[in-house]
């Protein structure tokens, strides 16, 4: 753990950060992987309150993956001389509390890391975001994740007065609050809800979206969302009686909301709001396959952080390099970018059917098995499955059709090249999409 944590601390001090980040974070990258190519599965104990499983490298992996891209992406923050230094060293904050949080064994360490995490996101919107109403943005992100998480403080000392430890290693947990009805559980995963974020506590995420530069919208969509999935499916192990129960009240819940969320995709006009409302759409079907308490429901929803993780964070790249070319986020003045640059409309294409769930990308496999564990449960669920799965497709296809054809505009004519590092940072997102697939029991066969 220090061996990652230490460089990556020293990083700001060096003359050159912005280049050395980028490639440490890559660099650093190799000997994460070679831990996770253990087909079978396995636990690093690194200390009495850290350790680490392939659910937990997998994410790790992740952040330092989403990390060393967006800071790529954000070169533009360096050439106009926009606070570089104090933005790489944000950055850097921000995925040692990820990584750490991810690699807590005991739970009131990783209710800190996973509120701590808070405090970087919050400076990227405030300092480097784009309109005044970015305070706002902030606001909402700061007052939901706050209200949420105050009652699973008190939750997590109840339960260490209960059973005098809170790792996850040991299994044997007892509920804090007999008497409560099993309200008891709601309270404790309801900070997981809302940063996952489940319909009706999602709100604060499509403004915090807009509002953030794209290195902030990269790491939110890419792993930030992440840490209210991999809570609750820590706590799901520990409380699979408790998951079972609530299953049938929150799953028909978190599909409508999806099919919802679906359909106002399909009613956007702004880039970044419609990416940020596909994610909750995506994080439903999530919380449904978590909610099921089976194998391949627990297997698909990894598969699933991984694969959104990747295409919602280039499709937000996409967006970002779109606006920086127009200086608009409306989709309807964006149209006919294949006649002036057909180079970004075959991304376009790859990141739209990956979000999508086409074949060959790992968001088709972890979507098969999402859907199968829920149906699992009862079969009244396909009716919103094959609602969801068809406007998935519609809004994804809308999204590229309206984008990329039709007739441009005037302003659009004369458009500068884009960038170099736009194609590296786009194959970096998009490859391990398509190259998972062929071995999904790196990420899959964590149980």
């Amino acid at each position: 753990m220090l061996m990652i944590l230490m460089p990556l601390l020293s990083l700001p001090l060096l003359s050159n950060p912005w280049f050395i980040s980028s490639s440490f974070l890559l660099i650093s990258l190799p000997a994460i992987l070679i831990s996770i190519t253990n087909p079978y599965p396995w636990m690093l104990t690194l200390s009495s309150l850290f350790s680490m499983d392939l659910m937990s490298s997998s994410l790790v992996v992740l952040t330092l993956w989403i990390s060393s891209l967006m800071i790529l992406a954000s070169y533009k923050i360096k050439h106009s001389q926009n606070l570089p230094q104090n933005f790489i060293t944000m950055c850097l904050f921000l995925s040692i509390f990820l990584i750490l949080t991810f690699s807590s064994s005991n739970l009131f360490l990783f209710y800190i890391f996973f509120e701590s995490s808070l405090i970087p996101i919050l400076i990227l919107i405030l300092a480097w975001g784009y309109q005044p109403e970015r305070l706002q943005a902030s606001m909402y992100l700061m007052m939901y994740t706050l209200t949420a998480s105050l009652p699973m403080l008190v939750m997590i000392f109840l339960m260490y007065m209960k059973n005098n430890h809170l790792s996850f290693l040991i299994m044997s947990w007892v509920a804090p609050l007999p008497n409560m009805l099993d309200s008891w559980w709601l309270i404790l995963i309801m900070a997981f809800l809302v940063k996952m974020p489940m319909f009706s506590l999602h709100l604060w995420l499509p403004k915090a979206h807009v509002e953030a530069p794209v290195a902030g919208s990269m790491i939110l969509a890419g792993v930030l969302l992440k840490l209210g999935t991999y809570g609750l499916m820590r706590m799901s192990l520990i409380f699979i009686q408790m998951n079972k129960q609530f299953s049938s009240i929150i799953t028909p819940l978190a599909l409508w909301g999806a099919v919802i969320t679906s359909l106002i995709c399909i009613r956007q006009t702004d880039l970044k709001s419609l990416i940020a409302y596909s994610s909750i759409g995506h994080m439903g079907i999530l919380l449904a396959g978590i909610l099921s308490s089976t194998e391949w429901g627990w297997q698909g929803a990894m598969a699933m952080m991984i694969a959104h993780g990747l295409s919602s964070s280039v499709l937000f790249l996409l967006a970002n390099s779109t606006y920086e070319l127009t200086h608009t986020r409306s989709i309807f003045l964006t149209k006919g970018m294949i006649i002036i640059l057909p180079s970004l409309t075959l991304w376009w294409f790859i990141a739209t059917a990956a979000n999508m769930a086409a074949p060959p990308s790992i968001n088709l496999l972890s979507e098969i098995l999402l859907i199968t564990a829920t149906l699992s449960q009862t079969s009244f669920l396909a009716i919103f499955l094959t609602i969801l799965s068809f406007l998935t497709a519609a809004y994804s296809l809308f999204l590229f059709a309206a984008t990329q054809h039709g007739s441009t505009t005037s302003t659009s004519i004369s458009l500068p090249p884009l960038n170099s590092s736009f194609f590296l940072n786009s194959k970096l997102h998009l490859i391990p999409i398509f190259l998972l697939i062929m071995k999904p029991e790196m990420i899959c066969n964590w149980l």
